[in-house]
């Protein structure tokens, strides 16, 4: 019975010194600091002012400016002069005339200019419709 006696002393002791030491680890001051740590971090995080969003830019359009490829022809001339009297003339009246020099030595002016081809035959087509613009003709620049 002593055997006995000394058996459950003794497991009993094991038993209070286990259960005793585990309540122990749960309540270390080292979870305490972590916790407090953890938490003065995510203070720090709000602290920070978020950044302001950059002012949204317009966005254009990108427009390829395409060259005039088609003019209509008023009259060509020989001489320069007359060529230049005739476009200061037309100028005045609100069309963007030039003078185009051709090889034979001619001097073309046009009172209209156009890059598409469709707009440029339709506009030759209604402007030979009027009795004083029949001689009207179109060149094509290559």
């Amino acid at each position: 019975m002593k055997n006995y006696i000394r058996i459950v002393f003794i497991a009993s002791l094991i038993l209070s010194i286990g259960v005793s030491s585990c309540k122990e680890e749960a309540k270390t001051p080292e979870k305490k600091e972590v916790a407090t740590k953890v938490k003065a971090k995510k203070e720090v995080v709000k602290a920070t002012p978020k950044p302001k969003p950059a002012p949204k830019k317009k966005l254009e359009p990108v427009i390829e400016k395409v060259p005039n490829k088609y003019f209509l022809i008023l009259a060509s001339f020989q001489e320069l002069k007359n060529a230049e009297r005739l476009q200061e003339k037309l100028t005045k009246q609100g069309y963007v005339a030039e003078v185009h020099n051709a090889s034979n030595g001619f001097h073309r002016v046009s009172y209209k200019a156009f890059s598409d081809r469709k707009l440029a035959f339709q506009e030759l087509k209604s402007a030979r419709a009027s009795e004083e613009n029949k001689e009207n003709w179109l060149y094509i620049k290559r």
